[in-house]
């Protein structure tokens, strides 16, 4: 096990390194970016150096060795793990995503979620809301709506841009967002960004039936 403290400066050589050695990652460096692709799950992982505070190398439950990251943003640390052809990272907060003063319907959202559980996860709320005939208890949809954006919103923290899960998210929004007792999302740049992308992506493959959700 290598463990690096938290207040010491961090090297991209080795830290390059470390990642480089995990099966499933291709890992570069350039003018002070760490840049991580996970072909597995489609995304990359883009890391200002100075934002990593520290390290440690883990073996996962399965068995598998991972590199667990604290990254920096604003006042917090936030954890990144990435595994052998994922990334585990933190949902960001439900209260964090509505205005301010919104009464929020806190979901039970889990500490800690892999990329893959997220794709699968929003792109079966997608599909099963195509799903002939299908009846959704309002308060649930509701909160998995607000969970899975807080899904996304952990990914852009931590340096991920889940293109093709959020078009998922925004295929479910759109077909059922006007029906669900939601307060307004908070002013998100970031976000519009994101949105920006799915739509890019979407008319770079049409005439693909939108169906495919760019899965």
């Amino acid at each position: 096990m290598v463990i690096v403290g938290y207040n010491e400066p961090m090297h991209s050589e080795a830290l390059v390194g470390l990642l480089g050695e995990l099966p499933g990652t291709e890992v570069s460096a350039e003018a002070g970016t760490i840049t991580v692709h996970i072909p597995a799950i489609g995304d990359t992982v883009r890391l200002a150096v100075r934002d990593v505070l520290g390290f440690e190398q883990i073996i996962t439950p399965l068995g598998e060795p991972g590199l667990d990251l604290g990254i920096r943003r604003g006042h917090e640390q936030l954890p990144l793990i990435v595994t052998v052809n994922d990334v585990v990272f933190m949902p960001a907060y439900a209260a964090d995503m509505l205005v301010p003063g919104a009464e929020v319907l806190v979901p039970a959202a889990p500490h800690l979620i892999t990329y893959s559980e997220m794709h699968r996860d929003v792109r079966a709320l997608g599909r099963a809301i195509d799903a002939e005939g299908a009846e959704f208890d309002e308060e649930t949809l509701t909160a998995t709506l607000l969970v899975h954006r807080c899904f996304l919103a952990g990914a852009i923290r931590v340096g991920l841009w889940p293109v093709r899960v959020a078009a998922w998210w925004e295929y479910s929004w759109a077909r059922v967002g006007d029906l669900v007792p939601l307060a307004p999302f908070r002013p998100d740049p970031q976000w519009d960004r994101l949105m920006a992308d799915v739509q890019l992506a979407r008319r770079r493959t049409q005439p693909v039936h939108l169906s495919l959700h760019l899965d």
